[in-house]
C-alpha cells in the first residue's frame, strides 16, 4: 500500500510583470500536485491556521472530471 501524504498545494497569481500593487496576491490558478485544476469563479479558498504544532490544511471547492468511489482490497 503506498504511504499516505499530504497534496502539494500552489495557489498562485499569473501576471504579466508586477505592477501597482505588487505586493498583494489575487490568485487566479491552482495547482494540485501540480497539475492546474478548474475552480468556480466564486468559490473561496480557506487556510487553515498555520502553527509550529499543527499541520495546514487547505479547502478548496473545484470542478470534478469524474468522482470514483468504492471499495478495494489491501
Amino acid at each position: 500500500m503506498a504511504e499516505l501524504r499530504g497534496a502539494d498545494t500552489e495557489i498562485i497569481e499569473r501576471r504579466a510583470a508586477p505592477g501597482g500593487g505588487a505586493d498583494v496576491v489575487l490568485p487566479n490558478c491552482v495547482r494540485i500536485n501540480g497539475t492546474s485544476v478548474a475552480i468556480p469563479a466564486d468559490s473561496l479558498i480557506r487556510i487553515g491556521d498555520i502553527t509550529d504544532g499543527e499541520l495546514v490544511t487547505v479547502t478548496i471547492t473545484v470542478f470534478a472530471r469524474s468522482v470514483s468511489i468504492r471499495a478495494e482490497e489491501t
